[in-house]
């Protein structure tokens, strides 16, 4: 698909360019009616489809899930993470001698 030629969306009626068009249909919010020639959009009830059909492709397991993969807290979540077992703590100290 050379640069020069341009994609026509048949529901707004006007053209975009080539990589544009590649980035609607990638990201849900558009069909081909033909590649690299034309697309239209697609509706609510398509585009959440869509989605779920693309997600369902996904990997299954995120990083954090896979076996043998240790992951450790940095910053802002260990933090809040230490700060919450403490006032846990706390409480349960409390509620034992209350």
């Amino acid at each position: 698909m050379t640069q020069s030629i341009r994609v026509f969306n048949v529901t707004r009626r006007f053209y975009m360019k080539p990589k544009r068009a590649v980035r609607a249909v990638e990201n849900c919010a558009c069909a081909w009616v033909e590649v690299g020639v034309s697309l239209r959009d697609l509706t609510l009830a398509e585009a959440i489809a869509a989605r779920n059909r693309q997600a369902s492709l996904r990997d299954p397991l995120p990083v954090a899930e896979l076996l043998g993969v240790w992951y450790w807290l940095h910053g802002k979540e260990a933090a809040t993470r230490a700060e919450r077992e403490l006032a846990l703590e706390a409480n349960r100290l409390v509620l034992q001698h209350g």
